[in-house]
């Protein structure tokens, strides 16, 4: 009989008790809400000259893949009242697109890699640094040679470094009457080389000008 109104005893308090804990632990408990902000990386086009590949050659070996700069900001609250907050930042860095080129045309003291900004279908013939005034001097001042082309400035600035297919590496340097919109000219050594060149289609990759930056704050 002892032990059934010991048994019962503990049994009310504990019930008397549950409510007061259950308060007790609303008002001294947390809660929290998230923000997640999520902003894109985008990838680079890169080049790279490769010695095992013929002159003129480019050739894709890796596709690009978008990164991401991922922001969440934590808030902490007790009732209605902000009383804390944490912010974590994560990068995943984007991974780049690369592309391989033959090691042919202008030459460069620095041949690094090379980010591209566009590609460009344009009409492309061919010409001696003997042509037009004789002098082989170019409108931006450059001698003419292998690795000069001439363009519309409006379509590509003077000073801008290219990749032009079938031919290599160049140097938007020169500018001429008939060469308006989609055209460009490229400069040969040889005569056969220019008649064996004719006109044609071909793919431009228009890089960034960190290379010629001077000469077209120079040209005007």
């Amino acid at each position: 009989m002892r032990k059934l109104i010991t048994t019962s005893m503990v049994a009310i308090l504990a019930i008397a008790l549950a409510p007061i804990s259950a308060i007790a632990g609303q008002d001294s408990g947390r809660t929290s809400t998230s923000d997640v902000k999520t902003v894109k990386i985008p990838y680079e086009v890169k080049y790279v000259f490769n010695r095992d590949m013929s002159p003129g050659r480019v050739k894709k070996v890796t596709d690009g893949k978008d990164g991401q700069k991922i922001t969440t900001i934590t808030s902490f609250f007790e009732g209605d009242k902000k009383v804390d907050e944490k912010t974590e930042v994560k990068v995943v860095e984007p991974e780049h697109s690369v592309f391989h080129m033959g090691n042919s045309g202008l030459q460069l003291s620095d041949r690094g890699s090379f980010s591209r900004s566009k590609v460009i279908t344009v009409e492309a013939s061919a010409y001696l640094p003997s042509d037009g005034s004789g002098t082989g001097r170019t409108a931006s001042g450059l001698q003419a040679k292998y690795g000069v082309v001439a363009v519309d400035p409006r379509v590509i600035k003077i000073g801008t470094l290219l990749y032009v297919e079938g031919y290599g590496l160049a140097v938007a340097a020169d500018t001429g009457g008939a060469i308006k919109g989609n055209r460009i000219d490229v400069c040969m050594h040889e005569k056969s080389k220019a008649m064996q060149w004719g006109r044609r289609k071909v793919k431009v990759h228009i890089f960034t000008d960190r290379h010629t930056a001077g000469m077209a704050k120079r040209y005007r």
